[in-house]
């Protein structure tokens, strides 16, 4: 353990003197990731094992030689988008006279890593993983508009809820990182395929299975994000951690994707996405298990709610669980785990809310899940248990009832304690809160007249009315943002943590609001705060 440490404080400190030493202020492990690449891959046949290139580590045109390996590894794996993003010789560094060339540091330091005989393959993975975690937490790791690497307590939850006996195709259609296809690959008999839409993804995900001596070659850069992504291929199982609520997915979409989207009665108004999940549906075989990662409004925004019709009454979704919020790095949002299986026959959905099974990090700054609840969810959902206020299965009848409205809350209801209050005393706290409120008020006036300000002092505040905007006009604004937002007042009061009738009174305008809740509503609204306080 004190050696993985040791390699991992090397390896950051190479990437923050790539940092301080060179133009390069973010992204900088995808330069340490095209030479772990170059160390790893079995087509990289110019340098042995590195030690050429750590000849070499001096010369002048060392940059241009990091390129020429690269373009020979691209040649080499057919593959001409792999690091085709950087070039080592467009990099700008900033020395001093007779200072060391950065990239002479750093390779001599990764050579000397690689050389120590006590040093294996298992560590550079481990460490190599554990840099990707902190850099998208320091947000040095900025690289596109979408959470590209969901936590392994997700992707090995999802793997064992998809788990197929014997051989199987796993595919990942958005694969990020590639957490998905590392942890299937752990847990299943997998051969894995991806597709990566966005470069630096692409690169990242290719490192990390070529570290983990994961097959890559079935990784193939292309662009999910517009549509095009349709194949002949298909799956025994499918995961995915899509764009959440993209707007521009029908613009591309050619005539095979046109046609799943009008089978299900995809609206081109709705958000995108159901668009993935279908899309994902049709890479399943006959016999296939699929889980995608979704947003919780995806379980009840009423323009989708004929394409989640479809899907409930052709059988396809076999649960809906819930998981806690701040599980990811960039969000604090709480998302939700479909299982859709096409060789599911009988008339029932389980969900599972499973929004309480976390527990603080001891080295990250967001929530995980932790192994025993991963455990708890797995007997539920195996054993199709009913367990009050945890998991309930549905029947298509109760769902339709419900029209097809998924939303976990309306099949799992929270138990709710029964808090014994006394009221006599409890009244006298409220009367003494009242009474030391209207002497603070009184002060405040005397003070105010002390340092003549009399006519401050005897000014009337409306109860609807603070400062320069009405409650009333926010309580308007507010409604008209949450439901172009696609959220109802349960789910906006879910997320804030506070009570549904406090939301209502804020939206009538019969309540005050907290600048701390109203930058919350802001952020979870995706508001400028103007567009609620005025007109």
């Amino acid at each position: 353990m004190e050696l993985l440490f040791k390699i991992y404080d090397e390896v950051l400190y190479l990437c923050k003197q790539l940092k301080d030493k060179t133009n390069l202020k973010t992204n900088y492990i995808e330069y340490i990731s095209a030479l772990l690449y170059i160390k790893y891959s079995t087509d990289s046949f110019f340098y042995d094992d590195f030690s050429e290139l750590y000849q070499e580590r001096n010369n002048y045109y060392i940059a241009e030689l990091i390129d020429d390996e690269l373009e020979r590894i691209r040649n080499n794996e057919k593959d001409k988008y792999l690091f085709s993003n950087i070039k080592f010789k467009d990099i700008i560094i900033y020395r001093d006279i007779g200072e060391e060339n950065i990239l002479s540091v750093v390779i001599l330091n990764l050579y000397k890593i690689f050389e120590n005989k006590d040093v294996e393959q298992k560590m550079i993975v481990a460490v190599y993983r554990a840099l990707l975690e902190q850099f998208i937490q320091e947000k040095e790791l900025v690289i596109g508009d979408r959470e590209f690497y969901t936590p392994n307590c997700i992707t090995n939850l999802m793997s064992k809820l998809v788990f197929k006996e014997g051989k199987c195709k796993v595919y990942d259609p958005a694969c990020g990182s590639g957490n998905f296809l590392i942890s299937a690959n752990s847990i299943l008999d997998a051969e894995v395929y991806g597709d990566e839409s966005n470069i630096n993804y692409y690169n990242i995900c290719k490192t990390t299975l070529l570290l983990c001596e994961i097959d890559n070659s079935k990784i193939k850069f292309s662009n999910t994000v517009n549509n095009e992504f349709v194949k002949n291929e298909k799956y025994d199982i499918v995961m995915c951690n899509p764009p959440f609520s993209t707007k521009n997915w029908i613009e591309n979409a050619n005539k095979e994707n046109k046609k799943i989207f009008k089978e299900y009665k995809m609206k081109s108004t709705s958000v995108g996405d159901y668009a993935y999940l279908l899309k994902c549906l049709s890479y399943l075989n006959e016999n296939g298990n699929m889980a995608i990662i979704l947003p919780h409004g995806a379980l009840f925004r009423n323009s989708e709610k004929e394409t989640r019709k479809e899907l409930v009454n052709k059988k396809y979704i076999k649960a809906v669980i819930g998981l806690p919020e701040n599980l990811f790095f960039d969000t604090r949002l709480s998302v939700v785990i479909l299982i859709i299986s096409k060789r599911k026959a009988d008339d029932t959905i389980l969900f599972i809310d499973a929004s309480q099974e976390y527990q603080d990090s001891s080295y990250k700054k967001c929530y995980e899940i932790p192994e025993e609840s991963i455990q708890k969810i797995l007997n539920v959902y195996n054993e199709k248990k009913e367990i009050e206020g945890f998991s309930h299965v549905a029947t298509i009848q109760e769902i339709e009832n419900n029209e097809y409205n998924l939303s976990i809350k309306k099949y799992v209801k929270q138990i709710k304690p029964n808090i014994q209050v006394d009221k006599i005393p409890l009244a006298y706290k409220i009367l003494n809160l009242e009474r030391e409120a209207s002497i603070l008020e009184e002060n405040i006036k005397d003070v105010l007249e002390v340092l003549g300000m009399k006519e401050i002092a005897n000014l009337k505040i409306p109860k609807n009315q603070d400062y320069d905007f009405d409650y009333s006009i926010l309580g308007k604004n507010i409604r008209k943002q949450r439901i172009k937002k696609g959220y109802t007042q349960e789910k906006l009061a879910d997320e804030l943590g506070i009570s549904l009738k406090y939301i209502s009174r804020i939206e009538s305008g019969a309540s005050g609001i907290k600048i701390s809740t109203l930058a919350e509503i802001c952020k979870l609204l995706n508001v400028e705060a103007d567009k609620l306080l005025f007109k």
